[in-house]
């Protein structure tokens, strides 16, 4: 930062402007007139950053840039179009910025942005945000916050600058209120006749302007602009992949650096959105997954599985369906680590099986989801190879329904089957020791002990 000492000066409520001038956005005056604020700005923080560099010095990193007083690469900017409007703006004498740099180099490596200016706009009353269109003339803007519940709060907008421009045609009363709840269905007046054509015109929104006009708004405005642009090209519900492609291509033949894309809809939470969004939203059907309620007799059995941490208990129960319903798992001692693991474990997978809507599938991601978890020790070879209490409880489910279970090991020899040793463990029936998590607390002489890590209770 210090060595290059960029800047992002930029601007907000260029939507505004164009309202107060009558000026359509998204069109060829608006293109002009969008270059050459922003050519002003550039030029105008340009030679003032030249002015600094006399009375501070350039930036450190000058040497070797395009800003470089002995070797000048940097290239006055040029418009995407030549300027033909007089928009009453001064002139831009880029000879003196040549002659400037040459003469003390320049204080900043970048000068210009465009921000977002969501909220600072907000805050300030500026309808348009950056270099944006306005989003509607009339919207709901969504509130979100921790205090608040899950709903929010949901605050209703309409455009100052198009009541203004309603009480300038003399339009009020009932009339005016009619417009206003139309407007706010679909955020634009496009559609409303008795508005005068001027207005019509010059009261564009962001969903009234084409993705071509968006990208050569955008464009105009890059030409002038040192670093990237917040912008945002809308798109209604139908677009298509293709007319995406298009926006992005346009957008980089013409040199921008960046694009966002909005396909209105697409998103289920926003900022701002019309109520037209909002109602299609609401309107949706909502995928809700009911409970199974347990009957009051289910049929199962119970299998045992070896575990590196002992037998395991797994009870398997179907309705009259068919359909399983839950499973029961236990191993170890009850009141133990393993064992409460164990049991949370079981009623994890029977709450899944009893909301599911397709019980099979559920047991298939089940088994998917399980198979090869392993921990701090193993047993068996092979596809008889245990890895896990959730392994062991995977082959089981895969055999009580005969599913495919994929076998798990790089050098296990699949012909060899289970090895557990026969001789007493003195880890048999151990506990997991909260300090380095093996199977290896031992409850001895009052107390427990860990032979991993030498964790002591006492």
């Amino acid at each position: 930062a210090l060595n290059a000492r960029t800047l992002g000066l930029g601007f907000m409520g260029l939507a505004d402007t164009m309202y107060k001038l009558g000026i359509r956005d998204g069109s060829e005056q608006a293109q002009e007139f969008a270059s050459q604020v922003t050519e002003f700005i550039r030029y105008h923080s340009m030679l003032t950053s030249i002015e600094l560099a006399q009375e501070r010095g350039p930036f450190p990193a000058i040497e070797g840039s395009i800003y470089d007083p002995n070797n000048i690469t940097f290239e006055i900017p040029q418009p995407i179009r030549p300027h033909k409007h007089d928009f009453g703006r001064s002139l831009c004498d880029w000879s003196l910025i040549m002659e400037g740099i040459k003469k003390y180099g320049i204080r900043n490596a970048a000068q210009t942005t465009v921000a977002p200016t969501g909220t600072i706009s907000t805050v300030a009353g500026v309808e348009g945000y950056g270099c944006e269109p306005v989003f509607a003339l009339a919207y709901y803007r969504n509130v979100y916050q921790a205090a608040m519940d899950e709903k929010g709060l949901t605050l209703t907008y309409t455009s100052p600058l198009f009541l203004e421009a309603l009480d300038k045609a003399n339009i009020v009363g009932e009339e005016r209120k009619l417009i206003v709840d139309d407007i706010i269905e679909t955020g634009s007046c496009q559609g409303i006749a008795s508005l005068p054509k001027e207005v019509r015109d010059t009261f564009v929104v962001s969903a009234d302007i084409t993705s071509q006009e968006h990208v050569l708004m955008q464009a105009s405005i890059q030409a002038f602009i040192d670093n990237s642009i917040s912008k945002t090209c809308n798109f209604p519900e139908d677009a298509q992949t293709d007319d995406v492609a298009e926006a992005y291509k346009l957008a980089w033949q013409l040199g921008c650096k960046g694009l966002t894309v909005y396909v209105t809809g697409s998103r289920s939470e926003v900022v701002l959105e019309t109520k037209e969004t909002k109602d299609s939203k609401s309107s949706e059907p909502v995928a809700v997954t009911s409970k199974r309620q347990r009957p009051y007799k289910l049929i199962g059995a119970t299998y045992k599985a070896a575990t590196p941490q002992g037998n395991a208990y797994v009870t398997i129960n179907k309705d009259e369906s068919d359909n399983p319903t839950e499973v029961f798992v236990s191993v170890g001692k009850a009141g133990s680590d393993v064992a409460g693991l164990a049991e949370a474990l079981g009623r994890a997978l029977s709450g899944w099986l009893q909301a599911s809507i397709n019980p099979m599938e559920t047991v298939k991601e089940m088994v998917k989801q399980l198979t090869g978890i392993g921990g701090t020790r193993s047993i068996g070879f092979g596809p008889n190879r245990i890895s896990s209490i959730p392994d062991a409880l995977a082959k089981v489910i895969a055999d009580a329904f005969n599913l495919a279970v994929r076998f798990n090991g790089k050098n296990d020899n699949p012909d060899e089957t289970i090895k557990v040793e026969k001789t007493k463990s003195p880890f048999a029936s151990a506990d997991m020791c909260p300090e380095c998590g093996n199977y290896t607390l031992i409850k001895e002489e009052g107390c427990c002990k860990c032979y991993g890590c030498g964790y002591s209770e006492c």
